[in-house]
């Protein structure tokens, strides 16, 4: 009986330890939602993956792993903008290169519309400039280009969901690739 009662008391001790370990770990991820709304949160999960979940705009995706998790995020709720109604999330990841995205959705009336003139018109709108491509990734045909002017060489690849179209902007196709093709959209 005192076995029994010893090995609970060494089970709880290490459950217990645990869990203060995994509360100690997710200070940052408490650190970046704390200004975030309702509905927007960073979630890290035991072996240190980020993940972003938007319940407000109906997505989340991982965080590259390459950064090490993230410094910063910002979202802006949904406002019309030269005829555009569009929120966005912007991050900044705590290493590596590239490692700044900002992900915008857009609300289309028109599901059928065509993806590539409507990121043309977009650009346009906004005063950008940039070769467009057609490219698959995942699940969704996209269309993709580079902002030498404004944006610095960032790429920009856009996507259609639903009654949504998202425009996701880094530095690193690969990280943007990564993101639509892993996230849920």
């Amino acid at each position: 009986m005192k076995k029994i009662i010893f090995l609970v008391l060494i089970v709880l001790l290490i459950s217990a330890g645990g869990f203060f370990w995994w509360q100690e770990g997710q200070k940052d991820v408490k650190e970046l939602n704390k200004n975030l709304p309702e509905g927007i949160r960073v979630a890290k999960s035991f072996l240190g993956e980020y993940k972003v979940i938007n319940k407000i705009d109906g997505y989340e995706f991982k965080v590259p792993k390459e950064w090490n998790g993230l410094e910063e995020i910002r979202y802006v709720p949904e406002g019309t903008e030269q005829g555009y109604t569009a929120s966005s999330i912007a991050l900044k990841g705590k290493e590596g290169g590239s490692r700044i995205i900002a992900i915008d959705r857009f609300k289309i009336e028109n599901p059928d519309i065509n993806l590539g003139d409507w990121a043309k018109t977009n650009f346009e709108t906004f005063g950008l400039t940039g070769d467009f491509s057609k490219n698959n990734v995942g699940e969704f045909e996209t269309v993709k280009t580079r902002e030498e002017v404004h944006l610095l060489g960032m790429a920009v690849y856009f996507f259609k969901k639903d009654s949504a179209i998202y425009s996701i902007t880094c530095g690193s196709e690969e990280f943007i690739r990564e993101i639509i093709a892993n996230g849920k959209w």
